[in-house]
């Protein structure tokens, strides 16, 4: 069922309900606060009287004043007379004998009905009979403070009058309908532009809603398009992944096929004896151990990438000393910078005091940083290694003299499957800074990089203490 049948229906609804609540309230309060007379319940008093007057075949004076008295009895706060066509007074509750003047008893019913409801004047009510074709007068006169205070009076003369109080009834209903009305249609067009926007929305397009009103409806609309915005922002970071998948499959293809074929020629030419003498044997031997080893460093990284996606990073951390560690680490590569001809200082303060890490996850950090210098920072034949430390983190910096890192390409450095170069000759998967970078981000640290093209490439470890 649509909006604005729905919006019919509930108006009707609430506008017969409002009206029988408005009669049914009314009613209950005026009979709970009906203290008084009014013109309905003297107009009823005065048909009894009559009625019990005509009863009889003939008026005589003491059934009149008998019945009369009986009234005023039961009403004292109303005066009751009897009056025949000439003005006699039959009957008087308050012992009036002297005739009316034709102005006094003009001057009683001046005014009428507007004394019905007017404080400080008396209602005077007459109605007339017949009994033997002579007619009587019955008149009653009735205080102020004797009617009822909260009573309401509608004189119409035709049933078609009503018409004139109806068209008012209506406009007062029906008037705040139509500004409820105009608000819906607004909010119907709003509603209906956020349920296209939502049936229109796709996995590969992104769609915004302009609502810029600050209501519950405006705040969904912004809602949607911060949604949208995220949804679109993942599917696209989802198509780079895929694209970055299969350039990874299409690498690993490579990566694995040349030194596997390495092996499998040397494997073949040892089983088959086609070496000439004892140190070719040793030469081929060592080939398959060296491209063995790269097939493992790379299994055992991809290893590692999956299982931190899978698991998430965990680090366990311990007490540890970071200068202790750099020096034994920096000790094990002393002989790969040896035989590049390499350079290195390295400058470790001592004393300084252990921090909560974890020492795997951290050492990997180092290792990562120095392979990626001794790769790309070889022609300059120069590795610098700094510690440095104060009260709230330590610092590990390395510096290379190779060719640099062009500006553009830094904000991609820790990327998976990132590489800055493009020259497959290097072994290189592109994973190796960016682990370094998720590990430092479990211990929230930071890695800083600031490089100046054919200069200097400064890799900085921060870990908070």
């Amino acid at each position: 069922m649509k909006l604005s049948s729905k919006l019919w229906i509930y108006f009707i609804i609430s506008s017969i309900t409002a009206v029988i609540l408005f009669i049914s309230v009314s009613l209950l309060i005026g009979k709970v606060s009906r203290t008084g007379y009014t013109n309905e319940t003297l107009e009823t008093l005065a048909n009894q009287v009559i009625s019990e007057i005509t009863l009889a075949d003939r008026i005589t004076p003491s059934s009149l004043v008998k019945t009369m008295d009986e009234y005023h009895s039961d009403h004292p706060s109303v005066q009751f007379e009897w009056l025949n066509t000439e003005g006699m007074i039959l009957y008087s509750s308050s012992d009036r004998t002297q005739p009316y003047s034709f102005s006094a008893y003009s001057d009683l019913f001046i005014n009428e009905p507007f004394n019905l409801w007017i404080p400080e004047h008396d209602v005077n009510l007459i109605y007339r009979t017949q009994i033997n074709d002579l007619s009587y007068y019955l008149h009653l006169q009735v205080p102020s403070e004797a009617m009822n205070d909260k009573a309401v009076y509608f004189y119409v003369r035709e049933w078609s009058a009503f018409f004139t109080l109806i068209v008012p009834f209506l406009a007062f209903i029906i008037t705040p309908y139509f500004f409820t009305y105009f608000f819906f249609f607004k909010l119907r067009k709003r509603l209906k532009k956020l349920n296209e926007g939502l049936s229109k929305t796709t996995l590969d397009q992104q769609i915004e809603i302009d609502d810029q009103s600050m209501d519950e409806i405006g705040q969904l609309s912004q809602h949607f398009n911060i949604m949208s915005r995220r949804i679109h922002e993942q599917v696209t970071k989802i198509q780079e992944q895929e694209e970055k998948r299969k350039a990874l499959i299409s690498n690993l293809s490579h990566d694995l096929r040349t030194p596997l074929t390495n092996i499998l020629g040397y494997a073949d030419s040892i089983q088959n004896g086609l070496y000439k003498d004892e140190n070719e044997l040793k030469g081929h031997a060592k080939v398959i151990v060296r491209r063995s080893q790269y097939m493992e460093k790379l299994i055992n990284t991809l290893f590692e990438v999956s299982q931190s996606d899978l698991h998430g990073i965990l680090p366990q951390k311990e007490s540890c000393n970071v200068p202790s560690m750099l020096r034994k680490i920096l000790t094990e590569y002393l002989p790969v910078l040896e035989a590049k001809h390499i350079h290195m200082d390295i400058e470790i303060p001592d004393g300084s005091n252990s921090i909560m890490i974890d020492p795997h996850l951290i050492e990997r950090v180092i290792r990562n940083l120095l392979d990626n210098a001794i790769k790309h920072g070889e022609s300059g034949n120069y590795i610098r290694v700094n510690y440095m430390e104060d009260d709230n983190q330590v610092k590990v910096a390395i510096i290379d003299h190779g060719k640099g890192i062009p500006p553009e390409q830094i904000p991609f450095l820790f990327d998976r499957f990132y590489q800055g170069s493009q020259n497959r000759n290097k072994e290189s998967f592109g994973l190796g800074l960016s682990i370094a970078k998720e590990f430092t981000d479990a211990h929230n640290g930071d890695i800083t990089v600031h490089s100046i093209p054919n200069r200097e490439t400064c890799f900085t470890l921060i870990l908070p203490k």
